[in-house]
């Protein structure tokens, strides 16, 4: 049973030991009146702090965030299919705005935290260093993880966000800051549940050393609403505010501005916050003040994670060569007069015109490579001992620390700095400390390493791209190319899996028109004609694979009676066939007593699911699960008047809770292996590991490559009856045993 819950939002803002009242890049909307299905219910909020010399101001974040609130409601799937999307776009805008100043070394790093409340269940989506905590009657808990803190919005393409979901309770309070003060720990803030706004504002405020920058979230009894709202601050703190908005002339000598490149927004008008979301809004104050250069440089080194090239690295490598340069020029002046006035001609001492163009174009190069010459002899040296310091002190920690979230994360931290300091060098140091952070993590998470070996003997060729593998019992292997849309047979030998260069299985022009195969299938021992595998492609027609050179059978399934959308995969159960059409939210059902060419029966009953975003399916013993593109599953049985989504992940691991979705994890394909061990494997394509959960979907281990693979995301698995895992990256394919 769900709980009405009123949602009430309050700013915690302090800069230069002064409160303020107005948080740049808070936003909050309730769903509008045409609003996309399951929107209907969701109210939103989205904190976007940018770091970096390159901000925005209060009003051009309010209008991108506005953009990003009406992107939301009009997204349709799941809630959090429907964040990642308003994340990603988010990225790439502001991806775009960075590269077009990368000339003048500047860049802002977004840090997210996109917050979706329906009904009684929070979603949490977070980029970068967003930290936040849930503080329930009992306990307060940590949303944060250290590895992702250099990794927040607009550095490239693909990004780093991470999901959390949490049922609220009157009373509860989330607190959102991408940089919380020390003293806020899920101990000191245990005991704040229960308490006033007001009191809570105080308490958290007013124990915040240095500068602050939050959000808060209350929830209460209620019907439901949404509501920001703004400190009551002392006239001379709001005086103040005011007086930030406006220039400091006495720090900052008058200088030519500098236009900014403008953020490349959609041109669709948008309605004020006012009018999209109902609550109540403060005027916005604009902290435009700069900051003077001696408190620059009193504040300690923060950010290294972000510390480019393009800011820091280069324009420093300039700025010496020109210094440089200059002395080098005066001194040359010098030297040519003193030599003039010594000798009795000043004539001998002329350079042709020529001589002294090229003079000036070569002393700058010259002057800057010897810099770089310098920097790269002494500067990388300095930049790797600090990284392995902070590696050798988080290891301390981690092995100091009790409590098992904190030694996961200080173990994380220590593998972030030594990415850092072995893009300098590699060390013997180094790799021990590597060594022992990853078997520490690997227990504490239940990570097996298998080692894999290249499985195709000779290889693929470069122009293909694996997105199904199929092992059958015989040891054979079936590939699909999800660019040609054709099959691969291999046979094992002693030496690997060697191509059958006689089998041919997939596209057919005639008689009966067979498109690219979109997903296959491994057939039971003793099929007729001697077929061993089965193919589909998007219109619903099938084709049985059959090996020794013989010719592939083709054939339509008698489509539904609503006809096709776009078949995109299928799976074998017990002889049936179940299909899924995500562009018509169906799974249909084929009996297999005639070769699945009798019409199918729909999968639901009166209850049926969104499939918009579905990505894979499996079947075992009739149960139904689908894979949805955020990661989460859904399941149901044939037939059956219901279905959970989401289902539950178990998660038992220490320091986990169960969830809808796996941290650290988006998975990309499901597939399910049958007794003696029944099991539910799927593939997180970007971490390239494989994770192993029982049919109840309770966590066991995920599997790792014990050494480094080829970059790039996996493209597919398999885990085949002889106990053997295959993991497919592009056109190479490798295999191992399991333990």
């Amino acid at each position: 049973m769900t709980t009405s819950l009123d949602l009430v939002l309050l700013p915690l803002v302090r800069h230069a030991g002064k409160d303020r009242p107005k948080l740049p890049g808070l936003y909050t909307a309730n769903p509008p009146r045409r609003a996309a299905r399951g929107r209907y219910s969701d109210r939103l909020f989205i904190y976007l702090s940018l770091e970096g010399n390159l901000p925005l101001s209060p009003k051009e974040l309010d209008k991108l965030l506005a953009q990003m609130a009406e992107a939301y409601y009009k997204a349709t799937g799941s809630s959090t299919a429907a964040m990642r999307s308003v994340a990603e776009t988010l990225n790439e805008l502001l991806l775009k705005r960075n590269l077009n100043s990368v000339n003048r070394g500047r860049q802002a790093i977004g840090m997210l935290a996109l917050g979706v409340v329906r009904f009684d269940h929070l979603y949490l989506l977070q980029s970068g260093s967003s930290h936040a905590y849930l503080i329930k009657t009992e306990s307060a808990q940590q949303f944060f993880d250290p590895s992702d803190t250099g990794r927040g919005l607009g550095l490239s393409r693909a990004t780093t966000l991470r999901f959390h979901q949490a049922e609220l309770d009157p009373g509860d309070v989330l607190l959102v800051s991408p940089n919380p003060p020390m003293t806020w720990n899920t101990t000191t803030l245990r005991n704040m549940h229960g308490l006033s706004l007001g009191d809570l504002y105080h308490r958290l405020i007013r124990r915040a050393a240095g500068d602050l920058e939050a959000v808060l979230l209350l929830t209460k009894r209620g019907k439901g609403g949404l509501r920001l709202v703004t400190p009551k601050l002392p006239q001379e703190q709001r005086n103040a505010a005011v007086e930030d908005t406006q220039p400091r002339r006495d720090v900052v000598p008058r200088q030519e501005p500098v236009r900014e490149p403008e953020l490349p927004l959609p041109t669709a008008p948008i309605s004020s916050m006012a009018e999209v979301s109902g609550v109540e809004v403060s005027p916005a104050i604009e902290h435009t003040s700069p900051e003077p250069s001696g408190e620059a440089e009193k504040k300690p080194r923060e950010n290294s994670l972000r510390q480019v090239w393009s800011s820091t690295i280069g324009p420093d490598l300039l700025a010496i060569g020109r210094a440089i340069g200059s002395t080098l020029r005066q001194a040359a002046q010098a030297t040519s007069t003193l030599i003039e006035r010594m000798l009795p001609d000043e004539n001998m001492v002329a350079l042709p015109g020529s001589t002294m163009a090229f003079i000036a174009v070569a002393v700058p190069l010259v002057v800057v490579a010897v810099a770089a010459v310098v920097y790269f002899q002494n500067g990388r040296g300095r930049y790797y001992d600090s990284y392995i310091l902070e590696a050798n002190l988080a290891t301390q920690q981690a092995q100091q620390f009790e409590h098992i979230n904190e030694q996961r994360i200080a173990w994380k931290a220590t593998l972030d700095y030594l990415d850092l300091a072995e893009g300098y060098k590699v060390t013997e140091e180094s790799q021990n400390l590597r060594n022992a952070a990853t078997v520490a993590l690997d227990t504490l998470d239940k990570v097996v390493r298998i080692s894999y070996h290249p499985a195709i003997v000779d290889g693929l060729p470069a122009t293909v791209k694996i997105t199904r593998i199929v092992s059958t019992i015989e040891n054979d292997l079936y590939l699909l190319d999800g660019l040609e849309g054709a099959v691969y047979r291999a046979v094992f030998t002693g030496d690997g899996f060697e191509l059958d260069s006689e089998f041919y299985c997939g596209p057919v022009p005639q008689p009966l028109i067979i498109g690219p195969l979109v997903d296959i299938a491994a057939l039971p021992p003793g099929y007729p004609q001697g077929a061993t595998a089965i193919g589909m492609d998007s219109n619903g027609n099938l084709v049985q694979c059959i090996p020794g050179g013989a010719e592939q059978l083709s054939y339509s399934m008698a489509p539904p009676d609503s006809n096709w959308g776009t078949p995109q995969a299928f799976a074998l159960d017990g002889g049936d066939l179940f299909v899924l059409d995500p562009l018509t939210s169906s799974v249909w059902v084929y009996g297999g007593e005639n070769e699945f060419r009798d019409r199918p029966d729909f999968f639901f009953g009166d209850q049926v699911p969104s499939m918009q975003d579905v990505v894979d399916l499996t079947v075992s013993a009739g149960k139904l699960y689908l894979l949805y593109a955020d990661g989460h599953l859904m399941t149901s049985y044939f037939e059956g008047d219901d279905f959970t989504d989401p289902a539950m992940y178990q998660d038992p691991r220490d320091g986990y809770v169960d969830s809808v979705t796996i941290a650290d994890a988006v998975f990309s394909e499901i597939q399910f292996a049958p007794p003696p061990d029944p099991s539910i494997y799927m593939l997180d394509s970007g971490g390239r590991s494989i994770y192993h959960f029982s049919l109840q979907l309770v966590y066991q281990r995920q599997y790792h490559s014990q050494i480094p693979l080829p970059a790039g995301e996996a493209t597919a698995f398999a885990v085949g009856p002889n106990h053997q895992v295959f993991l497919a990256i592009g056109n190479q394919v490798y295999f191992a045993l399991l333990p």
